[in-house]
């Protein structure tokens, strides 16, 4: 019964062949084919889209010219060039696995968990690829097509590599500033004199901050930091500091914080808002880099600034 599935398969790929318009390239006496066409393992030509003008794909699009109406199905675009214009699925063989540049379906019916094809394996199952390769790829000299077992479906690769490092900021904590001031939130302050800000500083609240997802043999780190944290004074002024700010001490007296600090020119109750910038980058281990949009975390306080009463 399974070798009369596999004959009919066999059948089917035939027909598949049987819509290409083979372009074999000239080969000189003792030379090899036209490479830039294509190789000698491959089976070379282009394939009649049904409903389409009636000539091979070149996976240029629908808008080319020649005759004929209706529009093409969708066709695959592979990395092997000569390849473009196959379609990407085949009802009753499979999809197109560009690695291979076979089609690649579940076999059904299931071989016998008997059938030396399980390799002695109880779970996963026996996929069959059906190969446009004459010989490239094919286990013990096969041709056109075999069996394989497979835990998972090898079509299915899994996330990339960008994805995983979405999942892996989506699981981070990234909050806005422990805010830290001088007067302190609720406490009065004078015109003119100078307010210290910072932020305490964490992974959560300053950074960096890592994450790591893996999934099969992908693993993805992401790394969040903190580039400037923006404070709305709430007078119409924004200071943006691009360090965490330094806590204030008595011993500093009136002076100026040296990397985050505001003056009040006039009297009043402000709120005060912290808007923290996050600079996200990741990295792969098969080497792909990339960034994730910042993003940015708010906090808030109050200040409160008053001027210096004289009394005579």
């Amino acid at each position: 019964m399974l070798r009369r599935r596999a004959a009919t398969i066999l059948t089917a790929l035939a027909a598949l062949f049987s819509l290409l318009v083979l372009t074999t390239p000239a080969i000189a006496d003792g030379g090899s084919p036209d490479v830039g066409h294509c190789d000698n393992d491959w089976v070379c030509g282009g394939i009649e889209i049904p409903g389409g003008n009636g000539k091979p794909s070149t996976g240029g699009g629908d808008g080319g010219g020649g005759g004929g109406g209706g529009s093409s199905k969708k066709t695959c675009a592979t990395g092997a060039t000569n390849f473009q214009g196959y379609p990407c699925h085949i009802d009753g063989i499979g999809t197109l696995d560009e690695s291979t540049m076979c089609y690649v379906g579940l076999a059904n019916p299931q071989p016998p968990k008997s059938d030396p094809v399980w390799q002695g394996h109880t779970t996963g199952a026996i996929y069959y690829y059906a190969c446009l390769s004459q010989s490239h790829g094919l286990p013990n000299g096969q041709n056109g097509g075999y069996m394989q077992w497979h835990e998972t479906n090898p079509l299915d690769t899994g996330p990339s590599a960008s994805e995983l490092a979405q999942q892996a900021f989506e699981r981070m904590r990234l909050d806005g500033a422990k805010i830290g001031s001088a007067p302190p939130a609720g406490a009065n302050g004078l015109v003119g004199l100078p307010v210290w800000l910072w932020t305490a500083q964490s992974s959560q609240t300053w950074g960096p901050q890592t994450m790591t997802v893996s999934a099969g043999g992908l693993s993805v780190t992401v790394t969040a930091k903190v580039k400037n944290i923006a404070w709305a004074m709430g007078d119409g002024t924004t200071v943006t500091c691009t360090k965490p700010g330094t806590p204030y001490q008595k011993s500093f007296g009136d002076t100026d914080s040296p990397d985050c600090g505001h003056r009040y020119t006039k009297v009043g109750e402000y709120t005060v808002t912290a808007t923290s910038t996050w600079a996200v980058d990741w990295t792969a281990n098969n080497g792909e880099t990339g960034t994730i949009p910042d993003t940015t975390r708010n906090s808030s306080t109050t200040a409160r600034v008053g001027e210096l009463q004289v009394v005579n």
